[in-house]
């Protein structure tokens, strides 16, 4: 996923690709390390153009994800598809002393400015590809809005079967505040 910004241009470039999960690092260890897999390729469509000294690149990246479901535990897949939009210089811009006081010495960092740095005349997507899609990997994942998770007592996953345990009994930790009242004044 190279990008020669040499061969961009005024109106810029369109980019349709797909590469293999293999082709990304960091989504391959996602995957020895948490409990989630990508079993389709990566899928790109976006806009590469120039903006001054810099070059914009405005799309989508699509993937399928296959996950636990935080709440019953069963394994489902979750079609992914981010916009993005990424911003790549070969230096940082100007800062102007406008945008803070000189007393407090602010630096920014590429990082902080939300740019990509890149080198020579080629522009390397992949890791801005593979932030996007971990981004939008979903922290608890769910199989359903509506899943209904595991009885806290018996286990039985409730979407399945119903259990006989009854409602869960209340957390204690705040037993001692049931009864005390506050004196309005």
């Amino acid at each position: 996923m190279r990008i020669e910004v040499i061969k961009l241009g005024e109106n810029g470039a369109e980019l349709l690709l797909e590469e293999a999960v293999d082709r990304f690092s960091g989504l391959l260890d996602a995957s020895a390390y948490q409990d989630v897999a990508f079993p389709a390729p990566v899928r790109v469509k976006a806009h590469i153009f120039p903006v001054g000294e810099m070059v914009e690149v405005q799309g989508v990246v699509e993937t399928s994800v296959a996950l636990c479901c935080s709440r019953c535990s069963a394994d489902f897949d979750y079609s992914l598809s981010e916009e993005f939009s990424l911003t790549y210089s070969k230096e940082l811009p100007e800062v102007t002393s406008d945008d803070f006081d000189e007393d407090e010495g602010l630096e920014l960092s590429a990082e902080d400015m939300g740019i990509l740095l890149y080198e020579g005349d080629e522009i390397d997507l992949h890791e801005g590809i593979e932030e996007q899609v971990l981004m939008g990997v979903p922290l608890k994942p769910l199989c359903s809005e509506d899943c209904k998770g595991l009885c806290p007592s018996c286990g039985v996953d409730l979407n399945v079967e119903s259990c006989s345990c009854g409602p869960a009994s209340p957390s204690l930790k705040f037993a001692a505040l049931k009864d005390f009242k506050i004196k309005k004044s």
